[in-house]
């Protein structure tokens, strides 16, 4: 091949490579230009399906109210209240159930006396004595600090002038007292017996109580 014909087949070449791109270019726009036309053809469709769709549903729906059985109009009048409530079966009362009565006899009561009982005649007495032996019950507490006042209870024979049942207690304090001052404490009070001038009005011992202060 001369040098002319490799420039003509070169030439041609070119002119049909140049005519191949042109129709690709042209294929890809055409491409382009379909899928948004069929994007929109796809909608459309779609809209089309849905707005038959509900209509068939409306029509399905007149249908069904069309066929069914007409319903009865409500009852006007007074009556109507009545007959629109349901009647319940109230259930029978209980039987009320009574007590038994009891007849109970009424027994006689006795009538007592309501005065209060006076103190002995020998207590004032007696509150002189148990003063007069403050030092012997003072000397209990020799070595420590005496309370200052005690509350003494204790059962009188007024007889005999003897005391018994002893009950001691430290007035504002509340510690117990030892064994050892509380044996002082009833030797002083028990012994001597007491002399108490009224002594034939009880044979009974008496409670008495009092605050014993040295």
């Amino acid at each position: 091949m001369t040098p002319s014909e490799l420039r003509r087949g070169l030439r041609q070449r070119r002119r049909e490579l140049r005519k191949a791109m042109k129709h690709l270019r042209r294929q890809a726009r055409e491409r382009a230009q379909e899928v948004p036309a069929l994007r929109r053809e796809r909608r459309r469709r779609m809209v089309r399906r849905l707005a038959l769709m509900a209509v068939l549903l409306l029509l399905a729906s007149l249908l069904r109210c069309d066929c069914g059985p007409e319903s009865e109009p409500p009852p006007s009048g007074p009556d109507a209240e009545v007959q629109a409530k349901p009647k319940l079966a109230t259930p029978p009362a209980p039987l009320k159930r009574h007590p038994p009565r009891v007849q109970v006899a009424a027994t006689p009561r006795g009538t007592f006396a309501g005065a209060s009982r006076a103190p002995p005649a020998w207590l004032d007495e007696l509150r002189l004595q148990v003063a007069a032996r403050s030092p012997r019950l003072s000397a209990c507490f020799a070595g420590s600090q005496g309370p200052g006042a005690l509350r003494w209870a204790a059962s009188v024979d007024p007889a005999k002038g003897t005391v018994s049942d002893h009950q001691l207690e430290l007035v504002g304090l509340g510690d117990d007292l030892p064994r050892e001052q509380r044996d002082c404490l009833v030797r002083a009070l028990s012994a001597p017996p007491y002399k108490l001038s009224a002594a034939q009005a009880e044979a009974i011992p008496d409670r008495v109580g009092m605050v014993i202060e040295f």
